[in-house]
């Protein structure tokens, strides 16, 4: 196959994600941990457990990971990750991940930060180059079983911090989106995944089928949910929702189109957030299933006996149909 330009960069990662010789793939999705140096052991034994019961072939890390103060230094980020990459390090499992805001808070260089993540043997994550903002976006491929094609993918993308934070260029300051008095679905003083984003998923996705020679199924993931979330959330029996809707839904200030793309381009199956600690459902909206992973982070709050991950089960000769489940921190614990 010839690789088109735009796929370079992606279509190999450090470690070769394909389906197992039974035609099985299965990713694991944590997010919001929200830990220090000075961690709670609660959240690492339920990191270690979950993968140790579930042995997926791929970690997805959701974002909010790190509590630290702005002013961290880079010894402290490598200390921190020794930590918790160690349940995928130790066991050899590729691992990629995403920025929430609070990882935003931290006021390292951007890249710097992505290339201390991008410097542990088992992180595929990738990033994308200047001119596509944040820089926790990537395209990871799942090749089949017998390497022959790319059977199904994994897209990242970075949902950046604040919205107040957007410099547009008609001067408009986004507080006004999210101050309203009365606002659909939770809207928010979030960010959100912005056009160029949005634009180098499309291209890269055509790149993609094309390099294949046949449509790719994928699952999306990021921190901050869309506003579909909060759609679902108001019509459980209609969209299937299971699972937990306990928390008021915080997306982006702004709705980006990002479902309107994806369901143009028709490759999106699955959408999983993060950032609501108390939210772990699963629902679907116009064919794609939308699905928050829980918190795995656990505060010393009576919501620790929700913290939990979510599963994906994918099957190489169907992989427009995705299983997918919960794993609570209490039952392995």
């Amino acid at each position: 196959m010839t690789t088109p330009d735009s796929l370079q960069s992606y279509i190999f990662p450090k470690k070769i994600l394909k389906f197992r010789p039974d035609g099985s793939f299965k990713i694991c999705c944590f997010s919001d941990l929200h830990q220090t140096i000075d961690y709670d052991e609660r959240t690492l034994a339920a990191m270690h457990a979950i993968i140790e019961k579930e042995d997926p072939d791929l970690v997805l890390l959701g974002g909010d990971l790190w509590n630290e103060k702005p002013d961290a230094t880079v010894e402290q980020l490598r200390e921190f990750l020794d930590v918790f990459t160690s349940p995928m390090e130790q066991r050899s499992i590729p691992w990629a991940h995403v920025y929430g805001n609070h990882d935003h808070d931290i006021l390292m260089d951007r890249r710097l930060m992505q290339s201390i993540f991008e410097s542990y043997p088992n992180c595929v994550s990738g990033h994308t180059e200047q001119g596509v903002d944040g820089v926790s976006n990537f395209l990871l491929p799942i090749r089949s079983s017998d390497e022959s094609r790319v059977a199904f993918a994994v897209w990242g993308l970075d949902t950046h911090n604040l919205s107040d934070r957007l410099h547009l260029r008609n001067g408009v300051n986004l507080r006004m989106a999210h101050q309203a008095p009365d606002l659909p679905y939770g809207t928010c003083h979030w960010d959100f995944v912005h056009f160029n984003q949005l634009r180098w998923y499309y291209d890269t996705s055509e790149a993609l089928e094309a390099y294949n020679g046949a449509p790719v199924d994928t699952l999306m993931l990021m921190h901050a949910p869309i506003l579909e979330f909060g759609i679902c959330m108001k019509n459980p029996e209609r969209t299937g929702l299971t699972g937990d809707a306990l928390e008021t839904l915080f997306s982006g200030s702004l709705n980006s189109g990002l479902l309107a793309t994806v369901l143009q381009r028709g490759d999106v199956r699955a959408i999983v957030s993060g950032h609501m600690h108390d939210d772990n459902f699963s629902a679907e909206y116009c064919g794609v299933k939308l699905c928050f992973d829980g918190s795995i982070g656990f505060r010393g709050t009576e919501a620790d006996i929700r913290r939990c991950a979510r599963i994906f089960t994918l099957n190489e000769t169907a992989t427009d149909r995705i299983d997918t489940h919960l794993v609570y921190a209490r039952d392995v614990l």
